[in-house]
Order: structure tokens, then C-alpha cells, then sequence
């Protein structure tokens, strides 16, 4: 199996075998020149500095000119290139475009490839003073291009290959969290209504439970439903599956609101709506439901589908879920009322994430929530989310619930 970690390894490795193989060429130029043993030892030497050089402007600090020791170097790394020619003169083999490559490793640009093509062009006329052809000048021009451009770009190479990685690395951390987040919003958008409502029914049974044994039972069978319900959600998030219908969570909300003596009122537009709206909109339903639930001593809700637009604006559905019986600072606080039969009781919760959520599912679809209280008593949810067009709309047997 291929282990896509290794790539900024091998590119590093490669960034010492070029020019470390250059420079073997070059003390075997050297040592078939047969000018003696000391010639070849010195120029072994001043080679080895050469490579030495060239490693320390490859490396990461010197291509990205972190270090302010560079220009120094540089200097250091042209000295051991051209004085040579002044002792050795014709019989001199340097490591061809190596101090062209430091200069264009380290140097800003353009002032980089303005130098190399200086420093490219000057290799004609130091070979005409040494006493060869002009053929000759031409063609150790040529390899210092050619070994300069080698150099630089194995190692701009292996610094883009370790670029990769980490933009590699990057991408899957942040997959990582997306997905953190995406579990959380759905445990919280469909598990929080399921037991929201076996907290509030608890309550209540507890009221119930001397006054009205029997209805109490009932509501104890209720609330173990719920509870199933709840941990088949748990599964199916954990399953990473999930399906939910705007007209199904409608009536299961009617049907928890009446049971905790809460009029509902559910109208929905005649038509069915597109896979994402649809399930985005049974989401904010749930979770509409739940607030009203928990901050809210409501006695009547109402939840209102409406689908409208044109061809040049397109289709919009529109969602609203309002409620009566808001006390100010408790829309906000987490707590809710519970009614019995000796009276209404507030009950301390936290405050939570949904409607943060809701705003975020909304979004990505295009749309807009809107929620706040209305000054009379009542709060709103409203949420507007585009469709695609009117190919996406068909009659559908969703209306009065």
C-alpha cells in the first residue's frame, strides 16, 4: 500500500542525490585530467565545500529567506565556485550551475533570474580568457543552465512535495471536524426533540400520578414511545443514516403538542418539496417544537407552510412555527413550564445550540431564519429556503393536518 507520507521524504532524498552525484562527476573529471595526486586532493576538497554550500541554501529556512545568515553564504558559496579558476585555470571542474542555484533558492524575485541569466551568459567569456573556443564557452554555458535548473528544481520540488503533505494533513483535520460537527447538529437536531419531550411528559406524569393514576398510565405508555423513538434516532445517527419528512414531523409535533394540552394548528402547502428543503424544514420543525416546548407556556402553536415565487425569482418555501405564552427572559434562559394539577412549574434548563444550528443548515441551502419574539406575547421561526425551480415542484397529498 502506498503511503502518500513518504513523498516529502523521497523528495528530500532526491535533493542530496543530484547534487551529490554531480559532484562525483566532478572529482572524476578531475581525476582523468591525471594533474597529480594533490591537485585532485585540493580540488576534492574545495568540491566537497561546494556541495556543502549548495545543501545549506536547499533547505527549507534558506528558500523561504528565514535566515539572515544567506547573503553571507552566498558569498562564501561564489568565492569556492569561480576563485578556483585563478589556480587551477583550464583543468578546473566545478559542480555546474550550483552557485546559480543558490542564488535562485535565495535571492527574491525577478533579482534571481536576472542573476542566473548574468551569471549563464558569463560562463562564454571566463572560458574565452582561460583559452578555449568559443564552442567550448557555449557549451559550459549551456551546463550551467542545464545544472542549475536540475538543482533548483528538485528542490523547489521537494519543498512543494512537503507543502502537499501539510495542505494534505490540513484538509483531513479539517474533514475530521466537519464531521465532529455534522454528529453533533444531528444529535442535537434529532435526538434533542425526542427527549425534550420525554423530559416535559415526565413532569407531567409526575403531576398525574396521584391525582389521575390511569392517565398517567397512558402518558407513561407515551413516553416510553418516545423513548424508543429517541434511541432509534441515536442509531440512526450513529449510522450516519437518517431520513426525515416534513409532513411526518409535523403531525408527530401536533400530536406531542395536544398531548401536553397545546392546541396545534398545522397547515401545508399542497406540494412536495425538494429532498434537501424538505428534510432541512422537518428539522426546523422539530426543533421550532421544541422551543416552544421548553421556553414557553404555550396554549396554542401554529406551524405554516407556504410555497410561492415566479419564474424570475424563483420558488421559495417558506416555514413559520409561532407560539403564544412566551414570558420575557425565558425565550432565552432554557427554562421551561411544566403544567399539573396544582398548577403550572417552571423547570431550570441550559440554554442550547439549535437555533445556531438551524441558521447554519439554513445557509447552506441559500435561505434565511429569522426568530424572535413579537412583542405580544408570542414568539416566531421563520425560516425561507429557495427550491430549484417549478420541475422540482409536483401536487402532492400534503395539506390540512
Amino acid at each position: 500500500m502506498r503511503r502518500d507520507g513518504g513523498s516529502p521524504r523521497v523528495a528530500r532524498a532526491i535533493v542530496f542525490l543530484v547534487p551529490a552525484g554531480f559532484f562525483v562527476a566532478s572529482v572524476g573529471a578531475t581525476a582523468a585530467n591525471r594533474d597529480g595526486v594533490g591537485h585532485l586532493v585540493v580540488a576534492t576538497a574545495v568540491l566537497a565545500v561546494t556541495l556543502g554550500l549548495h545543501l545549506l541554501h536547499s533547505t527549507r529556512a534558506a528558500v523561504r529567506r528565514r535566515k539572515p545568515w544567506w547573503p553571507w553564504s552566498l558569498v562564501a558559496h561564489g568565492v569556492v565556485t569561480y576563485a578556483p579558476y585563478c589556480f587551477f585555470q583550464d583543468t578546473w571542474v566545478g559542480i555546474p550551475g550550483s552557485f546559480a542555484a543558490a542564488v535562485l533558492l535565495t535571492t527574491p524575485v525577478p533579482h534571481a533570474w536576472t542573476a542566473f541569466v548574468v551569471l549563464s551568459a558569463l560562463q562564454v567569456p571566463l572560458v574565452a580568457v582561460l583559452g578555449e573556443t568559443t564552442w567550448q564557452g557555449l557549451n559550459s554555458a549551456v551546463s550551467h543552465v542545464v545544472g542549475g535548473l536540475a538543482l533548483f528544481g528538485v528542490v523547489r520540488l521537494a519543498d512543494l512535495a512537503e507543502e502537499l503533505q501539510a495542505a494534505r494533513t490540513e484538509l483531513a483535520r479539517q474533514a475530521v471536524d466537519r464531521e465532529r460537527l455534522r454528529f453533533a447538529r444531528d444529535l442535537h437536531d434529532l435526538c434533542g426533540y425526542s427527549l425534550t419531550a420525554v423530559a416535559l411528559q415526565s413532569e407531567q406524569i409526575r403531576w398525574l400520578v396521584r391525582s389521575d393514576p390511569q392517565r398517567a398510565e397512558e402518558e407513561l405508555d407515551r413516553t416510553q414511545a418516545l423513548a424508543r423513538h429517541a434511541l432509534s434516532e441515536v442509531r440512526a445517527v450513529s449510522a450516519g443514516y437518517r431520513v426525515l419528512s416534513l409532513e411526518r414531523e409535523a403531525r408527530a409535533a401536533a400530536g406531542l403538542l395536544e398531548s401536553l394540552s397545546v392546541d396545534a394548528d398545522v397547515e401545508l402547502a399542497g406540494r412536495l418539496l425538494p429532498g434537501p428543503v424538505d428534510e432541512t424544514l422537518a428539522i426546523v420543525v422539530r426543533e421550532g417544537v421544541t422551543n416552544v416546548l421548553r421556553h414557553s407556556k404555550a396554549r396554542h402553536c401554529a406551524i405554516r407552510l407556504t410555497v410561492d415565487g415566479g419564474w424570475a425569482d424563483g420558488v421559495w418555501a417558506r416555514l413559520e412555527v409561532t407560539n403564544d405564552g412566551v414570558v420575557p427572559g425565558e425565550e432565552t434562559t432554557g427554562a421551561h413550564r411544566v403544567e399539573g394539577p396544582g398548577g403550572s412549574r417552571l423547570v431550570e434548563g441550559s440554554g442550547g445550540s439549535g437555533l445556531r444550528n438551524l441558521r447554519e443548515r439554513v445557509a447552506e441551502l441559500g435561505g434565511a431564519l429569522t426568530a424572535g419574539a413579537d412583542g405580544e406575547g408570542g414568539f416566531r421561526l421563520a425560516v425561507a429556503l429557495p427550491c430549484a425551480s417549478h420541475d422540482t415542484m409536483v401536487d402532492g397529498a400534503s395539506g390540512q393536518v
